[in-house]
């Protein structure tokens, strides 16, 4: 475990250098990011190469025991390229181009584009694959940030077209998958068809968009495929000349819901995974449980560590900045992403640049680049880092409960919301947060794996069950599984549309109920009673027959009053409807109960406990994400590993504080 800095040594003059590597060195700083902006200045010109700056870089941090992450510089071509080659600039869903000015300009499938960093990365590859100070790679910067997965320019229908043709063979198995004879459709040749972009029925404001949504999915399906080829191609190149890693740095759930991009698929073309983690800034302030939902699927997408590959370290934003951390809060989100399984964090960024559009974008230095009490604070927190990845290796927690996570669906529920205020990744937070309340470790799957290790799964939401995925759930409620199905599930097959079958149609047998109608919850909400208590739905409901389910919950209002909205057949559940905070709690409650899944003695606001392994040891990290010094009950006796002091019965922490606790010392 240990911290780095992402580091930007072409901002700044050749004699800082020295100052800011004996700084970096000061505060345990193990490893720098460099060059994922840096186009320019490997080809100021087309076909002039120029790697004598970097070099120079590489070598004389190095040399002083800093290790690199050299990155792909794609996400910035240079502006003589777009002049000569402007068919590489992508179009919005308006059909208007993108601009040159900011980043992320290009298409992912522009061939003259992609040829060119193909072979600038294989220039950059093959001079530094073995140099003995390069530690790992990075490909690109935030795929898909800013709404650029997808592209809706000539070059993409042409490649989509190909895409189409190989999936379905023949035009006549396209128009009968999508449906086309609705709203005279219908396609006479693969040339014919479209891509989605805003038509005569887009209403951007309400979220309307109007086109064939088997189109729609089918679309996003292939722009996520074609930066996941786009990813591959430079990882291929790299692993020509190097045997270090490659990952790419994503973004959190929030975010990824107007990324685009099946980070479950893209994982498995990166050795590790990685992500950046902004908790306060100019768009707004994470939830504690947000972040711990985000750390939680970093750590799903491979099942091994991650890293932070750009972690706050000051107030940031590009037009206006958020808050400055409070004194503690950067120590307190490092140790987080530890106890949630990250073996590195980097920080963004050493310093505040004087120029460009970051200006406003702080780091660990201000603008005039001396120590500060964020520079303090990092520098202690490195310390603390290096000794205690001297007495156990990389954690992990080991989670007994899941959550099934379906970009399908999510693209699902995006193109048809279903009513007003459902949103895929919102429904998953919720359920997700019960779980961080209790102190209880999540992880994120897919309804196809492997699901043996855990003792419950929930399926919130999820539209599209596949054959495999519908055997897998049945063999593990089967096998004694504890599992969640809810409403919105199984009602939808893989081309986007509804199922001609009573939902939960494939799931119907394992759930032993029949949904006869639902109610959409628009301006209102239904109240609801059961093994939960009391509550209200407010976002869905479904209404339910049971046919060999037992009854745990019912309505309490409407016309359909007195019917179930919670079920229950074997060790599977079928939840009819949302339930507020209070009842999903005690609903979550009740199934670890049921699943012997213990609840947690620390169960105290702002309280974040996280038990981990190395495989050897087992850690406890206590977190207070409190503004207040508070005192926590503990039931064994520790050893803190970051004080040395004995623990028992009780451990106070002080506003923003951390207490890493260890059975015994290596």
């Amino acid at each position: 475990m240990r911290i780095g800095v992402d580091y930007y040594p072409e901002h700044w003059g050749r004699e800082r250098w020295e100052q800011d590597a004996r700084l970096m060195l000061k505060a345990k700083i193990k490893v720098i990011r460099v060059g994922e902006f840096a186009w320019s200045l490997y080809e100021p010109k087309e076909e002039v190469y120029e790697f004598a700056w970097m070099d120079e870089i590489i070598d004389f941090f190095g040399k002083k025991g800093i290790k690199i992450i050299l990155c792909t510089p794609s996400a910035t071509p240079p502006k003589w390229m777009i002049d000569k080659y402007p068919g590489i600039l992508a179009e919005d869903i308006h059909g208007n181009t993108k601009l040159f000015g900011t980043r992320k300009h290009y298409c992912f499938n522009s061939e003259i584009y992609r040829e060119k960093i193909r072979k600038l990365v294989g220039l950059i590859a093959k001079r530094y694959g073995k140099n003995p100070y390069v530690e790992g790679w990075q490909i690109d910067n935030e795929l898909g940030h800013g709404n650029t997965a997808r592209c809706y320019c000539e070059e993409c229908r042409k490649k989509f077209i190909d895409w189409l043709a190989k999936k379905y063979k023949t035009i006549e198995c396209l128009n009968k998958s999508y449906g086309t004879v609705f709203w005279s459709q219908i396609y006479n040749s693969f040339d014919e068809v479209i891509i989605p972009k805003a038509g005569t029925c887009f209403d951007f404001d309400s979220g309307t968009q109007g086109q064939n949504p088997s189109l729609l999915i089918d679309y996003y399906r292939f722009c996520s495929d074609s930066i996941i080829s786009f990813t591959k191609e430079s990882v291929d190149i790299i692993k020509k000349y190097s045997d270090k890693p490659c990952t790419s740095n994503l973004l959190d759930a929030a975010v990824n819901s107007g990324t685009g991009i099946d980070y479950f698929k893209l994982s498995k073309e990166l050795d590790f995974v990685s992500w950046d983690n902004y908790i306060e800034f100019q768009w707004g302030k994470a939830k504690m449980e947000t972040v711990s939902r985000d750390h939680a699927l970093l750590r799903s997408y491979k099942k091994k560590p991650f890293w932070v590959m750009e972690q706050q370290s000051g107030p940031c934003g590009w037009s206006k900045m958020g808050p400055s951390p409070d004194p503690g809060k950067l120590r307190l989100w490092t140790y987080e992403a530890v106890a949630n399984g990250a073996d590195t964090v980097v920080y963004f960024r050493w310093r505040a640049c004087t120029f460009g559009a970051e200006q406003n974008w702080h780091g660990i230095l201000g603008h005039d680049g001396k120590e500060n009490r964020r520079y303090a604070e990092i520098m202690r927190t490195g310390e603390e880092m290096e000794l205690l990845s001297l007495r156990v290796g990389s954690l992990m927690p080991k989670a007994r409960a899941a959550i099934i996570k379906s970009f399908d669906t999510e693209w699902c529920h995006t193109i048809f919301q279903n009513v007003e205020g459902f949103q895929y990744d919102n429904l998953l937070l919720s359920f997700y947060k019960p779980f961080y309340d209790m102190n209880i470790p999540v992880d994120f799957v897919q309804a196809e794996d492997e699901l043996s290790e855990y003792s419950l799964v929930l399926a919130p939401a999820l539209a599209f069950v596949s054959e495999e995925a519908k055997n897998n759930l049945e063999s593990y409620a089967a096998k004694g599984g504890t599992l969640v199905i809810t409403f919105r599930s199984a009602f939808k097959d893989e081309y986007n549309r509804m199922l001609p079958q009573t939902i939960p149609g494939p799931l119907a047998e394992l759930t032993g109920v029949k949904v006869n109608d639902y109610d959409p919850q628009f301006e209102k909400s239904t109240s609801v009673a059961g093994i939960f208590g009391s509550g209200t739905a407010d976002i869905w409901c479904d209404i339910v027959t049971p046919e060999d389910a037992e009854v745990l919950g019912l309505y309490t209002e409407s016309y359909f009053a007195g019917t179930p909205c919670l079920t229950r057949k074997g060790t599977v559940y079928y939840l009819a409807c949302d339930l507020d905070d209070k009842a999903r709690s005690n609903f979550t409650k009740y199934l670890c109960n049921q699943a012997g899944i213990e609840t947690r003695l620390y169960e105290q606001e702002g309280i974040e406990v996280v038990d981990t392994t190395d495989g050897k040891n087992h850690v406890k990290f206590i977190l207070n994400h409190n503004n207040y010094n508070t005192v926590i009950a503990v039931n064994e006796e520790y050893t803190d590993f970051l004080t040395d002091q004995k623990v028992v019965n009780t451990i106070k922490l002080e506003a923003y504080g951390v207490a890493v606790l260890g059975k015994h010392l290596r």
